[in-house]
């Protein structure tokens, strides 16, 4: 298994209320090129003054005609780490996404925090997993991926 890069981001100031994403997806790919995780970390208002992390997954398998779904699906590895530095400077600790499948797409959300307006730095390790034709669970695809998000709370 190659070792992941680690991307880093920054976005503009959104409120509280719009979805805060870490720039666009970002595209991973297995040491043979034939398997690959498009992911994406965002934060999201939960309503009721706090903020939660989510981490989007869409898994792939490369087939003569293209990228293609895996065969009999794929997962997020559980668990998948994050960890937060708020404004104010403190961090998240042992802060995990629990695992999540799908045919070929897969959310998790994390814990949710009380809201701090300003960049929120949100570092994730996560992988996915997916099963082969016979249905086994093989083929993995991790990353180590960093945004800075920069929060306005009401």
């Amino acid at each position: 298994m190659a070792t992941p890069e680690v991307r880093q981001e920054v976005l503009a100031v959104r409120t509280v209320g719009e979805p805060h994403c870490g720039g666009e997806w970002v595209d991973y790919k297995d040491s043979n090129q034939d398997r690959r995780m498009k992911s994406w970390l965002c934060l999201y208002d939960s309503g009721d003054g706090g903020v939660y992390p989510t981490l989007w997954t869409e898994c792939g398998w490369w087939k003569i005609i293209g990228w293609a779904a895996p065969p009999n699906g794929c997962r997020i590895w559980e668990p998948s780490y994050y960890e937060i530095t708020f404004p104010d400077g403190t961090k998240t600790k042992d802060a995990v996404f629990p695992g999540a499948s799908g045919s070929d797409k897969a959310a998790t959300n994390g814990s949710t925090y009380p809201c701090q307006s300003g960049p929120w730095k949100l570092w994730s390790y996560y992988g996915v997993q997916m099963k082969d034709v016979l249905g086994n669970w093989g083929s993995s695809v991790s990353a180590t991926h960093e945004v800075t998000i920069n929060v306005t709370c009401p």
